[in-house]
């Protein structure tokens, strides 16, 4: 996959203490994950990566290109002050972002198991009353 990127606009934000970057992504084949575009803007603009989110990426209907807006910090820890919950989750790594699936989900199985054995033994119930 070959991605190409442009950027459109960089300016510095000083009351929130970033740079806001806006770019289009133009590629071929599949559309690229936001970690690949982001990995791309930082290394073209010498940024950190770990201190840098992608806020929204837009996708041009029918066509190979994206707009992109990315904020980017002077530290990891700035990043995860200002911005939101859910860029900072859709912007994870996906090995992390797995992780927390898989954890979320063991909770939710365990609730489930219980409640079987209970729904059978009313079965049997309602089967014994009826005879």
């Amino acid at each position: 996959m070959e991605i190409n990127i442009k950027i459109d606009n960089d300016a510095e934000n000083k009351f929130m203490k970033r740079r806001e970057i806006a770019a289009t992504a133009s590629y071929t084949g599949s559309t690229p994950n936001r970690e690949i575009v982001k990995q791309e803007i930082c290394k073209m603009l010498n940024l950190k990566p770990d201190a840098s989110a992608i806020v929204n990426i837009n996708q041009r209907y029918g066509s190979m290109s994206s707009s992109v807006l990315l904020h980017s910090y002077a530290t990891k820890e700035a990043m995860l002050r200002f911005e939101r919950k859910e860029a900072k989750k859709t912007d994870a790594p996906p090995a992390q972002a797995s992780e927390k699936k898989e954890a979320s989900a063991a909770p939710a199985a365990k609730k489930a198991e219980p409640e079987k054995p209970a729904a059978k033994d009313k079965k049997k119930d309602d089967a014994e009353g009826a005879k």
